[in-house]
């Protein structure tokens, strides 16, 4: 067999190969043998027809059996012969079956990104620091404080302030109409609301809302107008002007629990302030290093893909980019931005998620090498734990799950991602590390 390699841009191979006519005779024959005993001639009995009448009655399914047996097999001789990095096997095309039985045919392979492998162990990494400071239990407490307050109406006879929570009933108006009649798909948190919390600073709800209403007392009635911002998200409304007609309901404020064992208790029941002290030094502590540990994984990336340039499949980017698209288009209308905004930052948005398509096919090409060089594969073991894993989550049991994924050709992933996890913790074992002091930036 003869091969000719030749590698075109975007991780694209073709080779042309040749097949001697020796091996592609014997392969007919077999081919020819199988029909001559099985195929009925009139005027012949079974088995009996000779060779050329059934390579002539027969010709062109005998061909299709051949390229059947002969193309794939070729093929795969072909990658191990040359020691190729194959993805997929693109097409094949271009088959000549010669005279002299010789056959030639071009297969198209779509294959690994070809990149030197930069220096990978031993990396010298910065980490953050896991201590646990006082300041920071501080700051925990004070937010399970946060959470256990409580909102009382003011006893004082005075209007509201900055900083108070007010609880009011409002409706908004341009020209007239209520908002959300000119803006019906964005705009309705903004036409009205009844028993409506809020916190009173300069910017909440929007800029001079909540000044308009300093010095309101419970049941006044106030009418003001704002004029929406210019960086508003919403096409259209920047600049216009929403008129307001508010009513002051309830003026409340804000009341933390005190710091000490009677708190304590109903954080964890039966624990005092210092017991529930040190459960936050230890969650802390629990938290800052997985946090500095998945720090050090990405910083070993970002140094290893900095020392990577190289072309990546075309289609495989155009595939990882739809998929982290449909991700931020998901997130961000989660958050309740507008689909408007989402159109009108379409091209950065998609160019965003190009360059992360990039960089994640990068270091999986990477890690794969890294892989193959260390001789690091997955057990069967592993394999099974992270289906028990995703069973779990999805709540399904890991038989059908399994099925579910192999029928949508899945498995490889799952074992892709189990590698390139398994490789990183070798790197992360490798590599030295410098601590940034805590509270450092």
């Amino acid at each position: 067999m003869n091969v000719v390699v030749e590698n075109l841009p975007n991780c694209i191979t073709t080779l042309r190969i040749e097949l001697e006519a020796e091996k592609v005779g014997k392969v007919w024959d077999a081919v020819t043998g199988d029909y001559t005993r099985y195929a009925k001639i009139p005027g012949y009995r079974a088995g009996k027809a000779p060779k050329a009448v059934i390579e002539k009655k027969f010709k062109k399914e005998i061909r299709e059996e051949l390229e059947k047996k002969l193309l794939s097999e070729s093929c795969r001789e072909a990658i191990s012969e040359k020691k190729l990095r194959v993805l997929s096997l693109a097409q094949i095309e271009d088959v000549e079956l010669g005279e002299d039985r010789t056959m030639k045919f071009t297969a198209t392979l779509v294959t690994h990104p070809d990149f030197e492998l930069p220096p990978y162990k031993g990396l010298v990494v910065p980490m953050k620091s896991t201590e646990v400071t006082e300041g920071e239990i501080d700051e925990s407490l004070e937010n399970l404080r946060d959470q256990g307050a409580d909102f009382v109406n003011i006893a004082e006879d005075r209007g509201a302030a900055m900083d108070d929570y007010i609880v009011v009933d409002y409706r908004g108006t341009i020209e007239g109409k209520p908002v959300d009649e000119l803006f019906p798909k964005s705009a309705k948190p903004l036409a009205g609301n009844d028993d409506f919390w809020i916190r009173m600073t300069p910017e909440a709800f929007f800029p001079g809302y909540c000044a308009a209403l300093e010095g309101a007392k419970v049941g006044e009635v106030r009418t003001f107008t704002i004029e929406v911002p210019a960086d508003f998200p919403v096409a259209g409304m920047s600049g216009q002007k929403i008129e307001y007609v508010v009513t002051l309901k309830e003026i409340k404020t804000k009341v933390l629990p005190e710091l000490n064992d009677a708190f304590a208790a109903t954080v964890q029941e039966g624990k005092t302030l210092a017991e529930v002290r040190q459960m936050a030094r230890e969650e802390l502590g629990r938290q800052k290093l997985a946090d500095a540990e998945a720090g050090k994984r990405n910083a070993i990336m970002s140094q290893l893909l900095a020392q990577v340039e190289c072309e990546l499949p075309v289609d495989m980017v155009r595939t990882q980019t739809r998929r982290i698209l449909s991700d931020i288009v998901r997130e961000n209308q989660s958050r309740g931005v507008a689909d408007e905004v989402l159109k009108e930052n379409e091209q950065q948005i998609l160019g965003t998620a190009a360059q992360n398509a990039r960089e994640q096919l990068k270091g999986t090409f990477v890690l794969l090498r890294i892989a193959e060089m260390e001789g690091i594969k997955p057990t069967q073991q592993e394999f099974n734990y992270r289906i028990a894993q995703l069973a779990e989550r999805y709540e399904m049991k890991a038989p059908k799950l399994l099925k579910e994924l192999e029928k949508r050709n899945a498995l490889d992933q799952i074992t892709e991602e189990i590698l390139t996890a398994k490789v990183l913790d070798f790197l992360a074992s490798t590599a030295s590390v410098t601590t940034i002091p805590a509270g450092a930036k």
